[in-house]
């Protein structure tokens, strides 16, 4: 929950110049290239290759791609607390980059159809305001952070939308069960989004100097 969060200075700071770590060095020349953010870079790529190969109905590549993808979305945080190189910018990328995977993942689901508009529909709105809430409050210079109700709905959100793709790939060995639970998920998932996003607008927000 507290990997990839910071108290609003990149941890390199606090960090004299002479017993920082290679990977500090390099973050505190720029402010960007550090460990975590290439690879949640590389994780959003591989989230994007894998929703081309669903576009193609290739379900068990794109399954196997997105999986890869959320995996290195968990490892970004821990990378970047094990190297000391976790900033604001980062958190911000990885909040961002979580919300667009999702919500292009939804998108393309409703161009092949693999789930009911509606149950789509509830999934989406919530992962859809929560970073336009997070941006507006930035724009205000508010410092925000990762709720642990919003990390538990997005991966229930995933979970969810992993559930519909094996759905799809196994329809012809393992129908109407397993879609069932799934679709189950999914509006628990809609429940934690909407309550993930009430705590976004409510939380007591601290201004950055």
């Amino acid at each position: 929950m507290n990997l990839h969060r910071t108290t609003g200075q990149p941890d390199w700071h606090s960090v004299p110049k002479k017993k920082r770590n290679r990977f500090q060095k390099v973050a505190a020349a720029n402010g960007l290239v550090t460990p975590g953010n290439l690879i949640t870079l590389i994780g959003f790529g591989l989230v994007l290759y894998g929703l081309y190969a669903i576009l193609m109905q290739d379900y068990w590549l794109g399954l196997v791609l997105l999986t890869i993808g959320r995996l290195l979305d968990i490892a970004d945080g821990w990378v970047a607390d094990k190297t000391g190189t976790k900033s604001a910018i980062g958190e911000f990328m990885d909040a961002v980059i979580d919300k667009v995977g999702t919500l292009l993942t939804i998108i393309v689901f409703f161009a092949v159809a693999v789930a009911d508009i509606w149950l789509l529909t509830i999934l989406v709105l919530p992962q859809i305001i929560i970073p336009l809430v997070i941006l507006y409050k930035r724009s205000r210079n508010v410092q925000t952070h990762p709720t642990r109700i919003g990390k538990i709905s997005m991966a229930v959100a995933w979970a969810s939308l992993f559930g519909v793709l094996m759905v799809q790939a196994l329809e012809a060995y393992w129908p109407s069960p397993f879609a069932v639970a799934v679709y189950g998920l999914m509006i628990v998932s809609a429940l934690l989004g909407s309550y993930a996003l009430y705590e976004y607008t409510r939380m007591k927000t601290r201004k950055t100097k």
